[in-house]
């Protein structure tokens, strides 16, 4: 070889070595500023940026920044709510951990299998989540990150919760608030006093569950001067009522139901409210208040067991089995391993011939990356399409199950009020003079005559009236639920209401033709005939 050419080759490599320091400190600065984001709390709206930081240290960087990378990425895949995906990076980042070295961080790792623990109590898998966490908190004690530890050991009271374990989640509830007040986390202590009225109160505890009460409205600072709790916390109201109930003031304890059901309007609040009055009245022996509440609580079980039940079907058919997965993940990390080991001798052998033979090379390291890495994806896609078919089966059989119950509670419970109503005379002025005389009729009324599209809280209200004043056209309407969507349930509400189709329309933010055509697909779904908008009002005036 000619001098010059030596010191060609030789310029090149020092030019290379030089772009691959520079990239390496760009990604680096990439990588701490995405991780500040996340630490600020802000929400992901896209992957793009975590997903380069990722497969740019998927093979540069060290064990800490490749563990950051796709701990990032999967909090990145959990803010768009794809949990699969989540958790597949949240595993990748804890198989990147080196914890035999002394620079490991295991504050990072005590995070990453948090993580995880969330995602698996979102999915109800109780028994994965108290391993994640216990590792969590195993890994936060190592980093001496004391907060994290004990967050973690309060994950899995809401598990033992869950699971029925009630002794467990009381004596994990104690230790866990001696701990916070030892490591002076104050308000963290007086915090978790209320994790376990309810089952404090289930035991006959009643003295520790005033106890907790105390310390927690003074202590943990989520109340203001008026004895108010902040906003989304209101759920403790159920509690608080729970309490009052057990030492028989019942009025206080009435006050707490209504007061969740007034400042707190979503489902979870308006479905406890709503069922603590039907417990106390049922306890006072106010049997007409007690079904009123008893009824309005099922309408908001059945609202949030259909929403439930949609979102969790919907997860559940992108889940896949976990174990499978981390199994053919090592294979799959196995081969790819060997795959590099080879490109990169290669790549030395041509290099040490002659330098063009490098850039020969590099072309084919990455079409073996890309090949790879659509080699995990298929392996990912595999494990998730088998875990499909079992998680449906399953949940096919426990769905169907908890209708026919649903369905046995209705029939009970409609059979009852009419006895009631048979009773006491109601059944003797029709169910348009009921109407007639009903507020929330009056502001539907309102409503159609103002073009206004009701709201979350007006549905609330005309459920109410509909299962009150027309018991048998709720139960119609009640029975083909499984086979109505949103709008078809409530299109046949509004025009059993004498709503026509352009008032319809308009309180349902949609056009008066799409009303047209649900009142015909109504027709065939409640009563198997053809038929338009005033054949479906005149057959549905038959009930009430």
């Amino acid at each position: 070889m000619s001098k010059r050419f030596i010191i060609s080759v030789i310029s090149v490599v020092c030019l290379m070595m030089g772009c691959t320091g520079r990239k390496y400190a760009e990604m680096q600065e990439r990588l701490r500023q995405l991780d500040a984001f996340n630490r600020s709390d802000s929400v992901f709206r896209s992957t793009t940026e975590a997903k380069a930081l990722a497969d740019y240290f998927d093979d540069h960087g060290t064990p800490n920044e490749q563990m950051l990378a796709y701990y990032l990425l999967g909090r990145a895949y959990h803010d768009l709510h794809e949990s699969p995906m989540a958790l597949k990076y949240f595993q990748m980042a804890s198989e990147r951990a080196d914890t035999t070295a002394e620079d490991c961080d295991y504050r990072q790792l005590s995070r990453v299998y948090g993580q995880m623990s969330n995602v698996f109590y979102q999915q109800g898998l109780y028994e994965q989540e108290i391993k994640c966490e216990d590792l969590s908190i195993e890994y936060g004690w190592k980093g001496k990150d004391t907060l994290n530890a004990l967050r973690s050991m309060g994950g899995k009271i809401a598990a033992y919760k869950r699971m029925h374990k009630s002794d467990s989640a009381i004596y994990l509830c104690d230790r866990l608030s001696e701990l916070f007040r030892e490591y002076g986390y104050n308000n963290y202590s007086a915090g978790y006093k209320s994790v376990v009225i309810k089952e404090l109160l289930d035991k006959g505890d009643i003295d520790k569950a005033e106890k907790n009460i105390r310390i927690y409205e003074a202590e943990s600072g989520f109340f203001d001067e008026h004895h108010n709790i902040e906003k989304g916390r209101e759920v403790y109201y159920y509690s608080k009522g729970l309490y009052y109930m057990a030492i028989e003031e019942y009025d206080s304890a009435e006050y707490m139901f209504r007061k969740e059901l007034r400042e707190a309007k979503d489902f979870n609040n308006q479905n406890a409210g709503s069922r603590g009055l039907a417990l106390l009245f049922q306890k006072t022996h106010k049997p007409d208040s007690a079904a009123k509440y008893a009824l309005y609580s099922y309408a908001m079980n059945d609202s949030v067991y259909a929403q439930m039940a949609t979102r969790e079907v919907e997860q559940m058919q992108a889940m896949y089995d976990y174990s499978r997965n981390q199994t053919l993940a090592e294979q799959a990390k196995e081969k790819a391993e060997k795959a590099r080991v080879i490109t990169q001798l290669v790549g030395i052998a041509f290099f040490l011939f002659i330098i063009a033979s490098t850039f020969v090379a590099r072309e084919v390291y990455k079409k073996r990356k890309i090949e790879r890495t659509q080699y995990k994806a298929n392996v990912s896609l595999l494990a998730k399409t088998q875990a499909d078919v079992v998680k449906l089966r399953s949940y096919g059989f426990e769905l169907s199950q908890m209708l026919q119950e649903k369905e046995k509670d209705s029939a009970r419970l409609t059979a009852e009020i009419e006895k009631y109503k048979e009773r006491v005379g109601q059944q003797k002025e029709s169910a348009d003079a009921l109407l007639a005389k009903s507020i929330i009729y009056e502001d539907i009324k309102k409503s159609a005559n103002k073009a206004l599209i009701l709201s979350d809280d007006d549905w609330h209200q005309v459920h109410m009236m509909v299962i009150e004043i027309l018991p048998n056209f709720y139960k119609l309407i009640s029975a083909k639920r499984s086979e109505l969507n949103d709008n078809e349930f409530k299109t046949s509400i509004l025009i059993r209401l004498h709503c026509s189709p352009k008032d319809a329309a308009n309180m349902l933010n949609v056009t008066q033709p799409y009303i047209t055509k649900v009142c015909k697909s109504l027709m065939q779904k409640l009563f198997g005939e053809d038929g338009k908008s005033k054949d479906l009002s005149e057959r549905l005036r038959l009930y009430s």
